[in-house]
Protein backbone atom coordinates (compact mmCIF):
# COMPACT_ATOMS: atom_id res chain seq x y z
CA UNK A 1 0.00 0.00 0.00
CA UNK A 2 3.07 2.36 0.42
CA UNK A 3 4.34 1.96 -2.52
CA UNK A 4 0.97 2.81 -4.28
CA UNK A 5 1.02 5.99 -2.30
CA UNK A 6 4.56 6.63 -3.07
CA UNK A 7 3.89 5.94 -6.78
CA UNK A 8 0.92 8.40 -6.85
CA UNK A 9 2.72 11.47 -4.94
CA UNK A 10 5.37 10.86 -7.46
CA UNK A 11 2.87 11.00 -10.39
CA UNK A 12 1.38 14.21 -9.49
CA UNK A 13 4.51 16.02 -8.74
CA UNK A 14 5.28 15.53 -11.90
CA UNK A 15 2.32 16.49 -12.99
CA UNK A 16 2.52 19.98 -11.33
CA UNK A 17 6.01 20.34 -11.97
CA UNK A 18 5.35 19.99 -16.03
CA UNK A 19 2.10 22.50 -15.56
CA UNK A 20 3.66 25.13 -13.77
CA UNK A 21 6.57 24.81 -16.23
CA UNK A 22 3.91 25.62 -19.52
CA UNK A 23 1.97 27.84 -17.10
CA UNK A 24 5.36 30.00 -16.75
CA UNK A 25 5.99 29.68 -20.48
CA UNK A 26 2.21 30.97 -21.45
CA UNK A 27 3.33 34.20 -18.94
CA UNK A 28 6.43 34.55 -20.50
CA UNK A 29 5.05 34.88 -24.03
CA UNK A 30 2.45 37.39 -22.48
CA UNK A 31 5.37 39.31 -20.81
CA UNK A 32 7.35 39.02 -24.11
CA UNK A 33 4.86 41.07 -26.33
CA UNK A 34 4.26 43.78 -24.21
CA UNK A 35 8.22 43.81 -23.53
CA UNK A 36 9.39 43.62 -27.00
CA UNK A 37 6.56 45.92 -27.90
CA UNK A 38 5.20 44.03 -30.64
CA UNK A 39 3.03 46.14 -33.03
CA UNK A 40 -0.65 44.26 -33.79
CA UNK A 41 -0.93 43.35 -38.11
CA UNK A 42 -3.69 43.57 -39.80
CA UNK A 43 -3.05 41.10 -42.25
CA UNK A 44 -0.08 38.72 -43.24
CA UNK A 45 0.39 38.87 -47.65
CA UNK A 46 -0.43 36.15 -49.08
CA UNK A 47 1.34 32.90 -48.10
CA UNK A 48 1.45 29.72 -50.20
CA UNK A 49 3.52 27.65 -47.84
CA UNK A 50 4.17 28.03 -43.97
CA UNK A 51 5.25 26.06 -40.62
CA UNK A 52 3.30 26.67 -37.83
CA UNK A 53 4.99 26.06 -34.31
CA UNK A 54 2.49 25.54 -31.28
CA UNK A 55 3.75 27.50 -28.61
CA UNK A 56 1.01 26.65 -25.81
CA UNK A 57 -2.75 26.86 -26.91
CA UNK A 58 -3.02 30.68 -26.98
CA UNK A 59 0.52 31.22 -29.35
CA UNK A 60 1.40 29.85 -32.56
CA UNK A 61 4.73 30.56 -34.37
CA UNK A 62 4.39 30.72 -37.77
CA UNK A 63 7.33 30.69 -40.47
CA UNK A 64 7.04 31.77 -44.43
CA UNK A 65 8.08 30.58 -47.26
CA UNK A 66 10.35 33.55 -47.20
CA UNK A 67 11.98 32.68 -44.09
CA UNK A 68 9.67 35.71 -41.93
CA UNK A 69 8.35 34.74 -38.79
CA UNK A 70 5.49 35.47 -36.70
CA UNK A 71 3.40 34.88 -33.91
CA UNK A 72 -0.04 34.43 -33.96
CA UNK A 73 -2.54 34.54 -31.33
CA UNK A 74 -5.93 33.03 -30.39
CA UNK A 75 -8.35 33.68 -28.25
CA UNK A 76 -8.39 31.89 -24.67
CA UNK A 77 -11.13 29.55 -25.23
CA UNK A 78 -8.91 28.18 -27.70
CA UNK A 79 -7.88 24.40 -26.46
CA UNK A 80 -6.11 21.35 -27.57
CA UNK A 81 -4.03 23.08 -29.72
CA UNK A 82 -0.82 22.36 -27.37
CA UNK A 83 -1.20 18.78 -28.52
CA UNK A 84 -1.63 19.05 -32.69
CA UNK A 85 -0.07 16.66 -34.47
CA UNK A 86 -0.91 18.77 -37.86
CA UNK A 87 -2.27 22.58 -38.06
CA UNK A 88 -3.56 24.17 -40.92
CA UNK A 89 -4.59 28.32 -41.62
CA UNK A 90 -8.17 28.34 -42.55
CA UNK A 91 -8.06 31.59 -44.93
CA UNK A 92 -9.56 33.36 -47.84
CA UNK A 93 -9.12 31.99 -51.11
CA UNK A 94 -5.93 34.77 -51.82
CA UNK A 95 -3.74 32.99 -49.06
CA UNK A 96 -3.87 36.37 -47.47
CA UNK A 97 -3.94 35.68 -42.96
CA UNK A 98 -6.35 38.43 -41.25
CA UNK A 99 -6.69 38.96 -37.93
CA UNK A 100 -10.26 38.17 -36.63
CA UNK A 101 -10.94 36.26 -39.47
CA UNK A 102 -8.66 33.77 -40.28
CA UNK A 103 -8.40 30.41 -38.30
CA UNK A 104 -5.81 28.06 -38.06
CA UNK A 105 -7.34 23.98 -37.08
CA UNK A 106 -6.05 21.26 -35.60
CA UNK A 107 -6.26 17.98 -37.40
CA UNK A 108 -6.21 14.68 -36.22
CA UNK A 109 -7.42 13.05 -33.28
CA UNK A 110 -9.37 16.10 -32.05
CA UNK A 111 -10.64 18.81 -34.53
CA UNK A 112 -10.40 21.93 -32.84
CA UNK A 113 -10.48 25.37 -35.15
CA UNK A 114 -9.34 28.77 -33.40
CA UNK A 115 -9.94 32.15 -34.65
CA UNK A 116 -6.69 34.05 -35.31
CA UNK A 117 -7.05 36.97 -32.58
CA UNK A 118 -3.61 38.59 -32.73
CA UNK A 119 -0.37 39.13 -35.91
CA UNK A 120 2.50 40.28 -34.76
CA UNK A 121 6.10 40.23 -36.87
CA UNK A 122 8.56 38.58 -35.34
CA UNK A 123 12.26 39.48 -35.95
CA UNK A 124 15.32 36.37 -36.19
CA UNK A 125 16.27 36.81 -32.78
CA UNK A 126 12.65 37.36 -30.95
CA UNK A 127 11.65 33.96 -33.01
CA UNK A 128 15.13 32.57 -31.33
CA UNK A 129 14.06 33.97 -27.89
CA UNK A 130 10.51 32.48 -27.78
CA UNK A 131 11.83 28.64 -29.15
CA UNK A 132 14.59 28.85 -26.95
CA UNK A 133 12.36 29.70 -23.99
CA UNK A 134 10.08 27.28 -25.12
CA UNK A 135 12.73 24.69 -25.23
CA UNK A 136 13.87 25.72 -21.97
CA UNK A 137 10.83 25.93 -20.01
CA UNK A 138 10.42 21.96 -20.21
CA UNK A 139 14.33 20.86 -19.31
CA UNK A 140 14.70 23.74 -16.19
CA UNK A 141 13.32 21.55 -13.01
CA UNK A 142 12.92 24.85 -11.14
CA UNK A 143 9.72 25.72 -13.49
CA UNK A 144 11.07 29.24 -14.69
CA UNK A 145 11.33 29.98 -18.23
CA UNK A 146 15.21 30.90 -18.01
CA UNK A 147 16.21 31.12 -14.23
CA UNK A 148 16.24 35.34 -14.71
CA UNK A 149 13.79 37.66 -15.82
CA UNK A 150 15.61 38.64 -19.04
CA UNK A 151 14.89 36.69 -22.34
CA UNK A 152 16.99 33.93 -23.50
CA UNK A 153 19.10 34.86 -26.78
CA UNK A 154 20.68 32.56 -28.99
CA UNK A 155 21.54 29.07 -27.34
Amino acid sequence: MKNYVKSILAVAAISLVGCSNINNYDNFVNTFIVDEELSPMESIGSLKAVDLFVLNDQHIALVAQNSKSYLLTTADSCKNMYFAKKLVLLNSDDGVVKAKESKVARLGDKYTECTITGLYKLHSVQFDSLHNAYISSFRNPQGSVNGSSSYPRGI
